[in-house]
């Protein structure tokens, strides 16, 4: 479960985040003073910062772990590399065999695909009119 995290990045997001976090409460104490409460105590912004950092560091964690290997499944898709995980439309064609009697077979790859006459067409219309 903790395998390929990347704890130095998210220390260092964390470590934004609570910082973010004192900037803006000592902002709003400094142009805020009477309905923001001047006398905020040090301690208690400091401890929810601490707060926020032992929080978020896991997070930060996990999130950029998922990024990572989405990316990477992304790359073996492009790549056609045969381990790569399609998606489960996908899978599911591919395990409903590709006979001579499937038509449709051929199409079926093609679907989800960006046309690329699309913006042809739309200008040839904007011409006629």
């Amino acid at each position: 479960m903790f395998e390929d995290l990347d704890w130095k990045g998210a220390v260092k997001r964390a470590a934004f985040a609570a910082a973010l976090y004192v900037l803006f409460i000592y902002v709003m104490t400094i142009a805020f003073p009477d309905t923001f409460g001047a006398s905020t105590n040090i301690i208690s912004t400091l401890v929810v910062a601490v707060a926020f950092f032992v929080i978020y560091t896991p997070f930060f964690a996990f999130a950029e772990r998922r990024k990572k290997r989405r990316l990477a499944e992304m790359k073996a898709q492009q790549k056609g590399k045969p381990g790569a995980k399609t998606g489960a439309r996908a899978n599911a064609r591919a395990t409903q065999g590709t006979g001579p009697d499937d038509e449709e077979a051929g199409e079926g790859n093609l679907r989800g695909r960006h046309n690329p006459n699309t913006s042809r067409r739309k200008a040839a219309r904007r011409r006629r009119r």
